[in-house]
C-alpha cells in the first residue's frame, strides 16, 4: 500500500464508558464524528457496576487501536482515566505493538505514532456510570493498588474455534485443570448473528465447560464510514485479556489463558530499525511484558500462553491422535468467518493454506480435503502464497501462521505421503525433500503455572509414534 493511503484525523477522544443493562458502551469522538463500540456480556455476569476502571480502559484501548488503524490521529485522548506516568508510558509503547503492521505496510514513519494522553489529575479514575448522564462514584486514593480481587489457581481459557485453542481445551480438560472457557464473538447489532454459526467446535466445548460468550460490535462500522481500504489487524488480544479479567475477577480465576503457539515469536519484517510481527501480542516477549504490567499494578491475574512451548503442527498432530474427528469442526479462516453464507474455509488465504498443510501432514490428503473442502495443493492461484509461507527469502504473510521452517516440514511430509500413495503432487512437486524435524512435535506445559498442573498436563500427552 502506498504511503498515506489511509485516512487521518486530528484526535480520537475516548469518552466515559457506561452500562445499559448487560451491554457496556464505549463512546468515541473521531474529530467530530461520534462512534460507539458495544460489548454484550451474558446475563450471568453480575459486576456491571463494579467494573474496575483499569479493566475498562483496557477494553477501550482495544477499540482505540482499531480506530487508529482505520483513521490515524495525531493524538488520542482518554481523559476519563487517570494513571501515573509509568503507566502512561506503557500504553504509549503498547500502541506500537498493534499499529506496527499498518506503519510498515503503508510506509509510515514511526514518529507518526499517535500519542495517548490521559487525565492530568493525580487522583484515580472513577468507575463507569450506568448511563451517560450519571455521576461517577468516588474511588480510593491509591492509583497503583486499590483493587485486589480474590483469585485461586484456576483458569479462564480463551477459545477461538481454531487449531491451537481447541488443542488447549482438550489438553486442559484431559488434565482435569480447574476453570472455564471464554470467547469473543464479533456479532450482535449491525453484525447480526451469522458469526456464531461458524464455530461447530464450540458445541463440544459447551458440553464440557461453562463458555462465557461475549459479543462485540460497533453501532456503525468506522472502516466503512472513513472508506478505509488497508489491511486490518484487529487488536483481539487486548480486548480478550481485559474482558477476561472482568470475568475472572467475578469468578475468582487467576490465569488468563490464550493458546498462542511458539511460532508467534517469528517476525515478518524489519522496518526502520524495528521488528514487525503480525503476532507480536502473542509472543513470549509480550506475555512477559503484560505480566510485569499486572504485577506493577498490584493485580493477582497472570497472562498464560498454554501453547508457549508448542508448535501448531504439534497441536494438530496431538488432536489427530486423541480424536481425529475434532479436526472436522475447526474454524481457522478469518475471511470465511465474515462471509454471509455458511462457509468456514475460503480456501484462498494464508490461514486456510497453512491449516490444510498441517491437517494433511497429520492425517492424509483425503481427510484434509474433506475438512477444508478443496485440495489446496492443486490450486495454481495459491503457488505464490505457498512460497511466502515456507521460503526464507520471501516475506511471510501478515497472518497467524506458523514458522517458515514448520510449514516447510509439513509440506515435505505431505509430499512424502502423496508420493507413497501415487497421488498428484500439485505445488508439492517444488518442495525440497527434507528430513522431518521431530522436535517440532515436542509439547511441554508452560512454566508460569503451578508445578502440579504442569505435571498433569504432561501426563496426558501421547507420544506421536507414526508421524
Amino acid at each position: 500500500m502506498a504511503k498515506g493511503k489511509s485516512p487521518t484525523c486530528s484526535v480520537i477522544s475516548s469518552e466515559t464508558p457506561y452500562w445499559q443493562g448487560s451491554r457496556l458502551i464505549f463512546p468515541f469522538a473521531i474529530d467530530r464524528w461520534k462512534h460507539f463500540y458495544q460489548i454484550d456480556f451474558p446475563v450471568e455476569f453480575k459486576n456491571t457496576h463494579q467494573s474496575h476502571p483499569f479493566v475498562l480502559v483496557g477494553m477501550a484501548m482495544a477499540e482505540i487501536y482499531r480506530l487508529c488503524e482505520i483513521c490515524t490521529p495525531e493524538t488520542v485522548e482518554v481523559f476519563w482515566y487517570s494513571c501515573l506516568s509509568w503507566e502512561s508510558d506503557w500504553w504509549n509503547e503498547d500502541i506500537y505493538w498493534y499499529l506496527q503492521q499498518k506503519f510498515y505496510l503503508e510506509k509510515w514513519d514511526w514518529d507518526r505514532m499517535p500519542r495517548i494522553e490521559f487525565s492530568p489529575s493525580s487522583s484515580p479514575s472513577s468507575s463507569p456510570s450506568s448511563s451517560p448522564s450519571s455521576s461517577p462514584s468516588s474511588s480510593p486514593s491509591s492509583i497503583e493498588n486499590y483493587w485486589s480481587p480474590s483469585v485461586r489457581d484456576s483458569y479462564l481459557l480463551a477459545v477461538s474455534g481454531g487449531k491451537e485453542s481447541t488443542f488447549a481445551f482438550e489438553w486442559m480438560q484431559r488434565a482435569n485443570l480447574p476453570g472455564e472457557t471464554f470467547t469473543l464473538h464479533h456479532a450482535g447489532g449491525i453484525l447480526g448473528d451469522n458469526w456464531q454459526q461458524k464455530f461447530p467446535v464450540f458445541d463440544r466445548i459447551r458440553e464440557r465447560s461453562h463458555l462465557w460468550e461475549i459479543l462485540t460490535h460497533p453501532k456503525e462500522e468506522a472502516a466503512e464510514h472513513f472508506g478505509y481500504e488497508g489491511v486490518r489487524n484487529d487488536p483481539t488480544i487486548t480486548n480478550a485479556l481485559f474482558a477476561m479479567m472482568a470475568i475472572a475477577a467475578q469468578q475468582g480465576h487467576k490465569f488468563l489463558v490464550l493458546a498462542n503457539d511458539k511460532s508467534s515469536n517469528e517476525s515478518n519484517a524489519t522496518y526502520q530499525g524495528r521488528s514487525v510481527n503480525h503476532q507480536s501480542a502473542k509472543g513470549t516477549a509480550y506475555v512477559e511484558r503484560f505480566n510485569n504490567f499486572l504485577e506493577r499494578k498490584g493485580l493477582p491475574f497472570r497472562y498464560v500462553s498454554i501453547c508457549q512451548e508448542v508448535y501448531s503442527i504439534a497441536t494438530v498432530q496431538q488432536l489427530s491422535i486423541w480424536n481425529k474427528n475434532i479436526l472436522n469442526d475447526l474454524t481457522s479462516c478469518n475471511e470465511a468467518q465474515w462471509a454471509p453464507d455458511s462457509s468456514r474455509w475460503c480456501c484462498d488465504c494464508p490461514k486456510c493454506a497453512f491449516s490444510f498443510a498441517l491437517i494433511e501432514a497429520a492425517t492424509d490428503d483425503n481427510f484434509a480435503i474433506q475438512v477444508v473442502g478443496k485440495d489446496l495443493f492443486s490450486l495454481q492461484k495459491l503457488e505464490e502464497l505457498w512460497t511466502r509461507l515456507f521460503d526464507s527469502n520471501a516475506e511471510k504473510p501478515f497472518e497467524c501462521v506458523g514458522e517458515k521452517r514448520e510449514t516447510l516440514m509439513a509440506l515435505a511430509k505431505c509430499k512424502e505421503q502423496r508420493l507413497k500413495k501415487g497421488k498428484s503432487l500439485g505445488v508439492l512437486a517444488a518442495i525440497p525433500d527434507v528430513k522431518f524435524d521431530r522436535s517440532l512435535l515436542s509439547i511441554s506445559a508452560p512454566t508460569n503455572i503451578p508445578q502440579t498442573h504442569r505435571q498433569k498436563l504432561d501426563s496426558v500427552l501421547t507420544n506421536p509414534q507414526t508421524f
